[in-house]
């Protein structure tokens, strides 16, 4: 159980309500007992974890950082660590509510109704300054946890943000599992001055700037991000006594436009990939079996070529040569990064030395060696760590003409 459970009281009481709830407990309960034992334990927590907020911020203001100690339900506390946009070169395409950016998660997350809070027309309450504390103890609380989010890429730990809010981010935290992305970075929260607070009944808003010593990445495209700043909206709600984040929004960010260069090696296995398929084409075609295909597998392919092998059986002739080399346009390797969807496309030229003949092994006809470039359109497997061909069209040319010989 919970320590505040366990002693009844909400995780913004003072510490005389905290004393108080210890003694009625105490009293409720016989020496010795087991249930004695857990009252004083979660107040033992309770009381270190206020007296070391009140050490670590200076404001004396004990509230709910039990949680980043003991856990909800006394239980193990999960961190994340990613942060940002959700996948930070551009958006990624919508596949729920949510939308994210390279090295992040999300943008702009699913958002409950709440009452839109205007500056202008807020009241500042009797107890204003006491929320405004809460408030921030409550920001600073949403990214520490949020940090661990990241990390282990689970809500889990996430203990002053709504029920909706996790499940929403939750999604995005699994794009990104899907993805193969990692965050290994750490969130520090800046100082949040009263003025970037707005608070209006039971609604309120916080400006936070929060700096990330790196972001979400794929380690197999990139290498370890630099760090970066990012501005956020947090939307909370007031429940019982205490405040709930129920979105967050960006407001700006410092990584936004830098882009994340893939590195040299993906684009080698690209190549070859490629270069691979043409060896196993030249393979396929002389034995007339499709089954040496292991790179491109789609039905249509192979069906396709399955129809050139029963061509040349009907003719009596075989194709008997080697493949020598492939010519690939450096430029024209594209590499898309949707978190749940790494494609690639590159344009290449497969060339092969060969004739045909017949049965008597006499020759038939020359190839006439009309060799065209291909765009090949090709996806990641990250289970099986590899490249593999999806589609392919001709083309009559090069698009930029600097080609080079694999």
């Amino acid at each position: 159980m919970d320590p505040y459970q366990r002693l009844g009281i909400s995780r913004t009481s003072s510490m005389k309500e905290l004393a108080r709830a210890y003694e009625e407990k105490l009293a409720a309960h016989p020496e010795e007992s087991e249930e004695r034992t857990e009252i004083e334990r979660a107040y033992v927590v309770i009381k270190y974890e206020k007296k070391q907020k009140q050490k670590r911020n200076k404001r004396g203001v004990g509230i709910i950082s039990l949680l980043l100690v003991a856990g909800i339900g006394g239980g193990a506390y999960y961190y994340w660590g990613m942060e940002e946009e959700a996948v930070a070169k551009k958006p990624i395409e919508k596949k729920t509510a949510t939308t994210f950016v390279i090295g992040e998660e999300v943008k702009d997350d699913k958002k409950e109704k709440t009452t839109p809070v205007k500056k202008t027309e807020s009241k500042p309450a009797v107890d204003s300054t006491e929320s405004y504390e809460k408030i921030i103890d409550i920001s600073e609380i949403f990214f520490r946890e949020l940090e661990d989010a990241l990390t282990d890429r689970t809500v889990k730990g996430l203990s002053v943000s709504t029920s909706t809010y996790n499940q929403g981010f939750q999604k995005s935290l699994n794009d990104l599992i899907n993805g193969g992305y990692i965050f290994d970075g750490e969130l520090t929260v800046n100082d949040i001055p009263q003025s970037d607070i707005v608070i209006k009944g039971d609604q309120a808003t916080a400006k936070v700037t929060v700096d990330y010593s790196s972001r979400s990445y794929q380690p197999y495209f990139h290498e370890r991000p630099d760090p970066s700043t990012i501005v956020w909206q947090l939307d909370l709600t007031k429940s019982g006594q205490d405040w709930l984040v129920t979105n967050r929004t960006s407001l700006s960010d410092s990584a936004k436009g830098r882009g994340m260069e893939v590195r040299q090696s993906v684009k080698d296995d690209i190549i070859s990939t490629i270069n691979d398929h043409a060896n196993e084409w030249k393979s396929a075609y002389e034995s007339m079996d499709t089954s040496y295909f292991t790179l491109y597998t789609e039905p249509d392919y192979l069906a396709r070529q399955q129809s050139y092998y029963n061509s040349l059986e009907k003719r009596g002739v075989y194709w008997e040569g080697y493949f020598d080399s492939i010519e690939y346009s450096p430029s024209s390797i594209k590499i898309s990064e949707n978190a749940t969807d790494l494609s690639a496309t590159i344009e290449a030229i497969s060339y092969y030395v060969g004739d045909y003949y017949d049965e008597d092994d006499s020759l038939v006809e020359e190839d006439p060696g009309d060799n065209v470039p291909f765009r090949y359109h090709l996806k990641y497997d990250l289970n099986q760590e590899q490249w593999f061909i999806k589609s392919t069209e001709q083309l009559s040319s090069f698009s930029v003409n600097d080609a080079e010989r694999y």
